[in-house]
């Protein structure tokens, strides 16, 4: 599953993740809808690396909930050639208390720069970092807001990539894989 994803391939994924959405949200009437997705720079966007980080990411979210006493409704996952995602609609008075427990995992586990969550309120609105006054997501390699980053084109996709294949290899090392 380690090739390169076409643009096409892209779209289709993200737009089937919103048609995803779009039914959990109607299915679940007031759910808070989170989505777990991988930042993974480049053409490549999955590995069996990849996929052990999503996983755990997928573990560490099941485990915040239960946590905090949220009740996870629906989950569905999908995995393709594109990456992967895992929506859940999740039982919760306060969407923005979700956001600010998913930004902590963002900030604190060892892969947290590698996940990618958003939350939908019961609306269907997604809350933002900056609308919690978190700050913004930090480039792969350096310490420049992440979206600039991109658009300015600072670090090669291979040099992007590496680093995604080294924060892995270390939480690998790490777990004593």
């Amino acid at each position: 599953m380690e090739e390169n994803v076409t643009l096409d391939e892209m779209l289709s994924f993200r737009e089937k993740k919103v048609r995803m959405q779009e039914t959990l949200q109607k299915d679940h009437d007031g759910a808070t809808i989170v989505a777990l997705g991988m930042n993974i720079p480049g053409p490549r966007k999955t590995s069996p690396g990849i996929l052990l980080a999503f996983s755990a990411g997928g573990e560490e979210l099941n485990r915040l909930f239960t946590e905090h006493g949220l009740t996870v409704m629906e989950e569905t996952a999908v995995g393709e050639k594109a990456g992967y995602f895992k929506l859940y609609a999740v039982k919760s008075p306060d969407p923005h208390f979700v956001k600010k427990i998913t930004i902590q995992m963002e900030e604190t586990h060892p892969l947290g720069r590698l996940f990618d969550i958003d939350v939908y309120d019961e609306a269907g609105k997604g809350i933002s970092r900056e609308e919690l006054g978190s700050p913004v997501r930090k480039c792969l390699i350096c310490e420049t807001d992440a979206k600039l980053c991109g658009r300015s084109r600072s670090h090669t996709v291979k040099e992007l990539y590496g680093r995604v294949e080294s924060i892995i290899d270390s939480w690998l090392i790490e777990r004593g894989r």
